[in-house]
């Protein structure tokens, strides 16, 4: 590792497979430039998932699925690409009229879809629903808690804090409650929560979305180790900054952006496979890895020279 003081710029060497893997400093959030050797590139798209696409039906068709933040970004996009697979898709989410929509294009290509209009933070409000879906839908075989927002914490405001926490944190959890008695009870179920690469480094003006993504990993890890041995898959993803309605046109100028459909199909897989974890793409993840090994006092400097993720008008 050494710092080139006339650039300003920080890079990482590497020794992969007997190429040299460099990174040094993009302008995206906590996301790199790579250079990588011919046997490194070929190395690197071995381990990374595939682009959107049809997901197999074998193994979703027929499966219980409830989706919650299923009205916009990588939940809508999960919940099509799952009714078109065969599953019986429940989707929960606060805004009705998206949520509608989604259901709408799910019916019309020929799947299969209930809805439950649902604020995630409200634990008893969640529970209902999850029970209404499951009534109609039969018992959950897995849920996926992809609801998200993102609010800008700099100047700190408590409000808007402590709605960020309500959706990100609490709603993971909330879902988790209402779904994992059934499944340990049966002895099967797989649970997936949607986390980001912003809960493995700290980023500019977001203390308090980086603390909830954060607190997600965290929360997911620890429920593995205690849902695992009764049955119950646990998988957390990680994913850099997708094409969503939290992100602004600035970031989607800025390149490096994943699409709600790839990052969806990524997470589908990624279930199917009985994952643990997946970070995704490549590069951002690689970054954020390289980021959270530094010194803090050099990964302070890196991560101030970050790009602020700014907040969409109703980003939601």
């Amino acid at each position: 590792m050494e710092k080139d003081h006339r650039q300003h710029a920080i890079v990482a060497e590497m020794d992969v497979g007997g190429d040299l893997v460099a990174t040094d400093l993009h302008p995206h959030a906590f996301d790199f430039r790579l250079h990588f050797g011919c046997q490194a590139r070929q190395m690197a798209a071995s381990l990374t998932p595939g682009t959107a696409g049809m997901i197999p039906q074998s193994f979703w068709h027929g499966k219980s699925v409830v989706v919650t933040g299923g009205s916009s970004g990588i939940g809508r996009a999960a919940a099509v690409a799952l009714g078109a697979a065969g599953a019986r898709v429940g989707l929960v989410a606060r805004r009705p009229v998206p949520l509608a929509e989604t259901a709408n294009a799910i019916r019309a290509a020929g799947g299969t879809v209930d809805v439950a209009t649902c604020d995630v933070g409200d634990a008893s409000g969640l529970a209902a629903a999850v029970a209404a879906l499951e009534s109609r839908l039969g018992t959950c075989d897995v849920a996926i808690a992809s609801a998200g927002i993102h609010r800008t914490s700099w100047p700190l405001d408590a409000t808007a804090a402590s709605e960020v926490i309500d959706v990100n944190v609490k709603g993971c959890i909330n879902l988790a409650a209402a779904v994992l008695p059934g499944m340990l009870a049966r002895g099967r179920g797989r649970f997936c929560g949607v986390a980001s690469l912003a809960g493995v480094v700290g980023l500019p003006g977001n203390a308090v979305y980086c603390a909830s993504k954060a607190a997600v990993v965290a929360f997911l890890e620890s429920l593995r180790l205690d849902a695992g041995p009764a049955g119950v898959v646990v998988t957390t993803v990680l994913p850099g900054v997708v094409d969503t309605p939290m992100i602004t046109d600035a970031e989607r100028r800025a390149g490096g952006v994943v699409s709600a459909e790839d990052a969806a199909a990524t997470i589908l897989r990624a279930i199917e496979r009985g994952r643990p974890e997946i970070w995704f793409p490549r590069g951002t993840s690689l970054a954020a890895w390289l980021a959270r090994g530094l010194p803090a006092v050099v990964r302070d400097a890196v991560l101030r020279r970050q790009p602020r993720l700014e907040e969409p008008p109703q980003a939601d």
